[in-house]
């Protein structure tokens, strides 16, 4: 599941991503299925449309990788596209990757250029916690670790931070496949590696399972204090004129 090491040994969870500087804020989400992310990323877009903020969210990977028979087939049946050797892991994250900086490049970019809020779901730690569940070589790291480095820093890393349990609950509530998915030491293993990247690329955890106004309370807090929310105390006339310019 990692290199010959039989552990994350001194792997460093560190990624030497680059700040942006375009005038927008972008904001990264990331967690384990059923952790909340929609929810969240729904409740942070209109937090920030009532205050006139433009926001517009991205869902990686893109839907043109997601119609390739390569996606397809790996979606369908993930680990046992692995274990027949359908799919090579390694190639897969710098698919992914660079699928992420296509939409990135030819996408995002002018939002953030021209001063939108750009919310992704799923952006680059996503990748690389499932490639990190998966055989690979220190070479092999060292390379998606550089790849990584191309990847702009968001201004705000959010982790959607949930017990499995509670997780695994809300997937066989769902029914269907979702339900059938549940696999508590998969989740738990990259809910662990969640937290790993979180911890140390400036990402903030936010529970989602101790109610809605609790969370929220938590991201205006941290997109107040770096600027993509404007302070509640901005008299109206400030207010109007977002709105308008708009």
């Amino acid at each position: 599941m990692n290199d010959s090491n039989g552990g994350y040994g001194d792997l460093d969870f560190r990624i030497g991503m680059r700040r942006h500087t375009w005038p927008g804020k972008l904001i990264a989400v990331s967690g384990i299925d059923a952790s909340g992310k929609t929810t969240l990323i729904r409740c942070i877009a209109s937090e920030a449309r009532r205050r006139s903020v433009v926001v517009r969210r991205f869902k990686f990977p893109s839907r043109k990788l997601k119609e390739t028979a390569l996606f397809r087939e790996f979606d369908r049946d993930r680990q046992g596209s692995l274990d027949r050797g359908f799919i090579d892991p390694f190639g897969l994250t710098l698919v992914l990757m660079g699928d992420r900086l296509l939409t990135l490049h030819n996408q995002v970019k002018s939002h953030l250029q021209a001063g939108h809020t750009v919310i992704i779901d799923r952006y680059l730690f996503t990748t690389l916690v499932e490639f990190l569940l998966t055989p690979y070589s220190a070479a092999e790291r060292r390379i998606v670790w550089d790849c990584a480095g191309h990847f702009p820093r968001p201004d705000c890393y959010f982790f959607a931070d949930v017990p499995v349990d509670v997780a695994a609950d809300r997937l066989r509530d769902r029914g269907g496949a979702e339900a059938e998915s549940v696999d508590l030491e998969g989740m738990s293993m990259r809910a662990k590696l969640f937290r790993e990247f979180a911890a140390l690329n400036d990402g903030v955890s936010i529970r989602t399972d101790i109610g809605l106004a609790y969370s929220m309370g938590a991201v205006r807090e941290r997109l107040t204090a770096i600027g993509a929310l404007p302070s509640q105390t901005c008299d109206t006339g400030r207010v109007t004129s977002a709105r308008e310019s708009q």
